[in-house]
């Protein structure tokens, strides 16, 4: 486990935040439909946000490493999807990318999901040496997605 690493992962994750936010531009001449569109991602993302941290309560960090003597949560999103506060940070940076536009923020958004990608790797990895029903667990559930006809 290497505090170096996670905080480098973190800073990335805020910085690439950052620029999508910046990247975006204001949506002159875009379809009404297209802003309420990107605004209803990014709604959904907030609450799946909030939701997700509240379900895991202690267990919330940042860092891709889990907090030292948590629990794995399967219960409330962490039923169906690993990382629902990945797919919430996707979900509002995607919704603003719709409804603001911009190249910097698509290019953003794309490289976030990478990072993102990383660290859910990292942090399973992590929960697989520390709870014995983790693969079990990883086995019925989607990375960011729920999994669909298996179970």
């Amino acid at each position: 486990m290497s505090v170096t690493r996670d905080r480098s992962l973190v800073a990335a994750q805020f910085a690439l935040l950052a620029v999508i936010l910046a990247g975006g531009r204001r949506a002159i001449g875009r379809p009404r439909s297209v802003g309420v569109a990107g605004a209803a991602l990014g709604v959904g993302g907030l609450g799946l946000l909030v939701w997700s941290g509240r379900t895991l309560g202690r267990n919330l960090t940042p860092l891709p490493t889990p907090v030292a003597g948590g629990m794995l949560v399967q219960r409330g999103p962490y039923r169906h999807v690993r990382h629902p506060i990945y797919t919430a940070l996707l979900l509002l940076a995607g919704g603003w990318t719709v409804a603001r536009g911009g190249l910097v923020s698509v290019a953003g958004t794309f490289l976030l999901a990478g990072l993102l990608r990383h660290k859910a790797g990292i942090e399973d990895a992590a929960l697989a040496g520390r709870h014995p029903d983790h693969a079990a667990y990883r086995a019925h559930t989607g990375a960011f997605l729920p999994r669909t006809g298996r179970r």
